[in-house]
Parts: C-alpha cells; sequence; structure tokens
C-alpha cells in the first residue's frame, strides 16, 4: 500500500479551484507538511488545506471544522475486508478510551 492524502476545499471558492491547472502540484507541495504541526501554514492550498498524509493501512477518525480545521481523534491498523460496523465500533472504542470514556452497546 502507499499514502492516502486527504484534502479539505472550501466549495465557496469552488470557481476558483475548478479551473485551477496547478491545483494537483500545490497538494503534491502541501501534502508534504500536513503532518507537521509546526509548519500547518505549508499545507494550506489557499482556498483548502491537506489535513491528512499517511500510509493507506491507517484507519483515521477526525472531526472535520469549517474549511480546514481536521481534529485527528484516534487511528487504528488496517484490518483487512471492507469496512464493516466491527471495524468502526473498534476505532470509537479505542477513541472513547482515550477520552477517559467506555462505549457499551444498548441492550436489545
Amino acid at each position: 500500500m502507499g499514502f492516502r492524502t486527504v484534502v479539505m476545499l472550501s466549495n465557496d471558492h469552488a470557481h476558483e479551484w475548478e479551473r485551477d491547472t496547478e491545483l494537483g502540484r500545490k497538494i503534491s507541495r502541501a501534502m508534504n507538511y500536513a503532518s507537521s504541526p509546526e509548519r500547518r501554514d505549508m499545507a494550506s492550498i489557499g482556498y483548502g488545506q491537506v489535513v491528512e498524509c499517511v500510509h493507506a493501512d491507517q484507519q483515521t477518525l477526525a472531526m472535520l471544522d469549517g474549511y480546514t480545521a481536521f481534529k485527528h481523534i484516534d487511528a487504528q491498523p488496517w484490518a483487512r475486508g471492507p469496512v464493516s460496523d466491527e471495524a468502526i465500533v473498534r476505532l470509537l472504542k479505542s477513541a472513547a478510551n482515550k477520552l477517559g470514556y467506555r462505549l457499551v452497546k444498548k441492550p436489545a
């Protein structure tokens, strides 16, 4: 597996990025700074931002807010097979545990 790059673009500026012939180059440059908190400004592409660049075998739980806010909550290694409820619950339980909570299923 390779790497995955996640980009958030502002729809309000779609008229700019839909015609930007340099968009791919901007993303390629910015992806090098997405994981560097002290250089997050370098991850900007003007009307959006590269918010994550990680190995593709990582499953990420994040909160997206506004145009460029990406709050990494938790990540787990890739689980073989399609994304299932089991994989989602595993990630949610891990995140809840890190925040001091316990996720339990409601009684049927």
